[in-house]
């Protein structure tokens, strides 16, 4: 009896060579800092917090507060400026496809409602009432 098995214990989706994280192996992260997230800082030895610097809206005063509604107000109007000619004229393309598809969607579903109801009022009746295809009575 031949015992050449192979087994493997590692992780799923594991790469070789790519160490996991503290934080991604569920430890608390030691008081001198990773390395790692040293350099993903630029190196200043500080770790960013991930909201970039910015407060909580409930923490700005109103000044804080209209400075920044005045500068989200400023960069709005200049990317509206600054628009080519030619994204305004895809914007309406793609405006006109839409509404297109938007309408023939429209059309063929309810023509295939009034088509399944058609079918559904004969079955009931045993008869042809209904004409599926036109959705009326047949004159």
């Amino acid at each position: 009896m031949d015992d050449n098995i192979l087994t493997h214990y590692g992780v799923l989706g594991m790469k070789w060579g790519v160490r996991r994280t503290p934080a991604q192996l569920g430890r608390k992260k030691s008081s001198g800092g990773d390395k790692e997230e040293i350099k993903k800082a630029g190196g200043k030895g500080k770790v960013s917090s991930g909201n970039s610097g910015r407060k909580a809206v409930k923490d700005m005063t109103d000044a804080e507060l209209k400075e920044l509604i005045s500068r989200l107000e400023l960069e709005k109007r200049y990317r509206d400026l600054s628009k080519s000619e030619e994204q305004v004229r895809s914007a309406k393309g793609r405006d006109f496809v839409a509404d297109v598809l938007e309408k023939s969607g429209k059309n063929i579903a309810t023509q295939f409602t009034t088509y399944m109801m058609g079918t559904a009022v004969n079955k009931l009746a045993g008869s042809e009432i209904v004409n599926p295809k036109k959705g009326q009575k047949d004159k």
